[in-house]
């Protein structure tokens, strides 16, 4: 029986200590509901003359590019490749402090050079940011049409646009309205029609994954977002204006099931794939699933072309976090959400229930609520951006739960707990404690998350250790190292030390120094309100800022060539 699912932009509530995830008395930081909208304007690259700086923004946050896409996870490198506030190199283009058009990113001096920013060998050149091969999407990412004065980029991102929202809210693209000589970016609300979204390439469809069908895509049913503030979010979490919802589960929307089926006889991991495209011009994409978690960035699908692409998708009977007082139960079964600025391009879907030839490789998360799946759409936990990063075979299981310590997680049956009685050798642990361990030393914090890395060592699965990111109440941002034998602190050093002692040592991620680096550059607060909940959390971000702290992490799997770096898309 489908329940009420907490989807779309609601109105603001300004009540103070609410947590992240509606969680009652949760300890969390900040946590006040909000729009959390990922408006644009404020980071878009891309005057009229860097529009290749403008067209990586875009991928700042969606751009369908692989880990490193669009800078969200400073692709290509801090220093040159733009970063992920200054598209076209930190030295080169506009500055640090300019992301996205502040301070006039791709200036008279370096205007489209042509082995700079914007060129055809540099940002937005074949071959570097916006390129066939790096950030900017799977082939091409407007490698050649951005970088030059043409209105197409400036708004490449609509501002923040990229994943979530393709255009900034007013459409300018960016704080001065840089972004194209005739104000890319849109008009209108989003700046959805100045998108130009990475360009799609499709995946690899694994042997045994279903074939899609027109009957699938049948089922769905074409929605009303629910506006508020400067835009409006599709159910999934998708920026609208068009929006397509498709439920699988239950008597209501798939006649093969039974009438008595609930969400949990429909639970498990399901193998997912979609035909995409085949329109007259471009169109972009983006898709959604459960509680506004994202499986695929917004992605442009070029004219004519049709594209398929495969998903992992993990469904549990409470779609959001394990603990029922912070869970939205959602519906039964599978839940797919597309949205766009146009009707999204799907013609067909295929989707069951994973069988021993198709199991998927899992990636069980561990966390609090900085990375749990939210079920608001004004809140974003990083893990639940983070499916949006890899491909098929890949299946996130996001079990992070607002509130919760490195102890209280670990003791907890329908935490940690099921996460030991679900995972197999082979499959993923990736854990972040911090936040909530406020009141407790490092060594303790340290030991307690050696607890984790012993018990799947002992499994034989593979786990990272993930330092929590940043708080962030002013720019720059300030330390985040506790007194006193790190009380009040984020215990990186904790996460570090226990990733070093483990036999053989495990990979551990910085995320407290990649998003304190990402902060910095960051010209305002008021810039760096925008990526958090409520416009004024200094802890939990919004859907956007989730992405873009899931692209640090993805980045650094990749340069550390972690394992799952294989996997990313």
């Amino acid at each position: 029986m489908p329940t009420t699912r907490c989807v779309s932009l609601l109105p603001l509530f300004a009540l103070a200590g609410l947590m992240a995830c509606s969680g009652a008395g949760a300890p969390q930081n900040g946590g006040t509901g909000g729009t959390g909208n990922p408006v644009g304007g404020t980071t878009s690259a891309g005057g009229s003359a860097i529009t290749g700086g403008a067209s990586a923004t875009g991928g700042v946050i969606a751009p369908g590019g692989t880990p490193d896409t669009g800078g969200v996870t400073v692709p290509g490198g801090t220093p040159d490749t733009g970063g992920v506030s200054a598209p076209g190199g930190t030295p080169d283009t506009g500055g640090v402090s300019a992301p996205g058009g502040v301070s006039a990113p791709g200036g008279a001096t370096i205007t489209g050079g042509t082995s700079k920013t914007g060129g055809t060998t540099a940002t937005g050149g074949t071959s570097k940011t916006g390129g066939t091969t790096a950030t900017g999407g799977l082939t091409t990412s407007s490698s050649t049409t951005v970088g030059g004065s043409t209105a197409s980029t400036g708004g490449a991102a609509g501002g923040k646009g990229g994943s979530l929202a393709p255009g900034g809210t007013s459409g300018s693209a960016g704080k001065t309205a840089s972004g194209g000589t005739s104000a890319a970016g849109g008009s209108a609300a989003g700046g959805s029609t100045g998108t130009t979204a990475p360009v799609g390439g499709g995946d690899t469809i694994p042997a045994g994954y279903p074939a899609p069908t027109a009957a699938n895509y049948a089922i769905c049913k074409s929605t009303v977002p629910v506006s508020g503030g400067s835009g409006s979010y599709c159910p999934g979490g998708g920026f609208g204006p068009a929006c397509t919802e498709c439920l699988f589960g239950g008597a209501t929307y798939n006649n093969t099931m039974s009438a008595t089926a609930d969400a949990t006889s429909e639970a498990g991991n399901y193998a997912v794939t979609v035909t995409l495209g085949g329109a007259a011009t471009d169109t972009s994409i983006y898709i959604g699933t459960e509680s506004n978690r994202n499986l695929l960035a917004l992605t442009t699908i070029p004219a004519g072309k049709t594209l398929e692409y495969a998903f992992a998708v993990n469904v549990r009977a409470l779609e959001g976090q394990p603990d029922e007082s912070n869970a939205a139960g959602g519906y039964p079964g599978l839940d797919l959400f597309f949205s766009g600025p146009t009707t999204p391009p799907v013609t067909a879907i295929g989707y069951a229930l994973v069988t021993a030839d198709t199991k998927p490789v899992m990636v069980y998360m561990a966390s609090d609520s900085t990375e749990c799946d939210q079920t608001s759409s004004a809140f974003g936990g990083w893990g639940q951006m983070f499916p949006a990063y890899f491909h098929a075979p890949i299946d996130v299981a996001n079990y992070g739960d607002s509130g919760e310590s490195s102890s209280s997680f670990y003791g907890n049956s329908k935490m940690w707990g099921a996460i030991k009685k679900a995972w197999v050798p082979g499959d993923w642990a990736i854990v972040q404690f911090g936040h909530n361990d406020k009141t407790v030393t490092d060594v303790q914090v340290q030991a307690n998350l050696t607890k984790y890395v012993n018990d799947a060592q002992a499994a034989k699965v593979n786990i990272i250790l993930v330092s929590p990111p940043a708080r962030a109440g002013s720019i720059p941002v300030g330390s985040q190292t506790g007194t006193n034998g790190g009380l009040n602190g984020l215990h990186a050093a904790s996460a570090q030390a226990a990733a070093a002692a483990a036999n053989p040592p495990v990979p551990f991620i910085d995320l407290t120094a990649l998003s304190t680096a990402w902060y910095n550059t960051l010209p305002d607060m008021t810039t760096l309100h925008s990526y958090k909940a409520d416009h004024s959390d200094t802890t939990h971000t919004d859907m956007e800022g989730g992405y873009k702290l899931a692209g640090l992490v993805a980045k650094a799997i990749k340069d550390q060539n972690i394992g799952l770096a294989q996997y990313l898309r």
